[in-house]
């Protein structure tokens, strides 16, 4: 069975059970592994939750995140609203390597939590804004790698030959290379090392191709 496969027999297992609201529920499979996330209203239903995931064949483990909160008629709504966000984030892939953690209120999205970079601390923000139901986002999460000229600098320092003349400038995790290589091949050299360094999600190319020769 397949992740998408068992994804799906998990939602249909919990919508069979009717001390269950499903639509509250966000089911992500990685592996054969299963995570339950959102907000359920009692103890009772979250342990029925759990129950009716760990029934589907072939799950290799269950990782319960249900939160417990007594809710009204509001408080369902907003919970269907939560697990429609995660839902969201889940499929735009913006969880993982991720710790989000997303609570709705009256229709507003508060993040916390830590992401990598800053580019998917935004994105994560924009998927969630265009949720159905969500009024405004709040977001609150931190990001765990902070980049630095210096930090780059030092990663590109076995791609930078001697007459080669490079500045790097960094604005939260885009890097801008300015000055002269001197040939395409290690023009495309550098490029390469910046892009693949840690923390950086873009590269803005200023660099000028200095020919050698006579």
């Amino acid at each position: 069975m397949t992740d998408v496969e068992m994804q799906r027999a998990v939602v249909e297992a919990l919508d069979r059970n009717r001390l269950v609201h499903a639509d509250e529920i966000s089911v992500e499979v990685s592996d054969g592994d299963v995570a339950l996330r959102g907000t359920v209203g009692s103890i009772l239903q979250e342990w029925e939750a759990t129950s009716s995931a760990s029934s589907v064949p072939g799950i290799r483990s269950l990782d319960n995140q249900l939160q417990v909160r007594l809710m009204g008629t509001e408080g369902h709504a907003d919970a269907d609203t939560e697990a429609a966000v995660l839902d969201a984030l889940a499929t735009a892939q913006l969880l993982e390597g991720a710790e989000v953690d997303v609570e709705v209120r009256d229709g507003t999205v508060t993040l916390r939590g830590g992401v990598e970079l800053a580019s998917r601390r935004e994105e994560v923000a924009r998927v969630a804004h265009g949720v159905p139901g969500v009024a405004r986002v709040v977001n609150r999460l931190d990001v765990w790698l902070e980049l630095s000229s210096e930090y780059v600098v030092d990663r590109l320092r076995d791609a930078i030959l001697g007459l080669d003349r490079i500045a790097v400038r960094v604005d939260e995790n885009d890097v801008t290379l300015t000055g002269t290589v001197s040939s395409r091949e290690h023009h495309d050299v550098v490029l390469a090392a910046a892009s693949s360094t840690p923390g950086v999600a873009a590269v803005h190319d200023d660099l000028t191709v200095r020919s050698t020769a006579a």
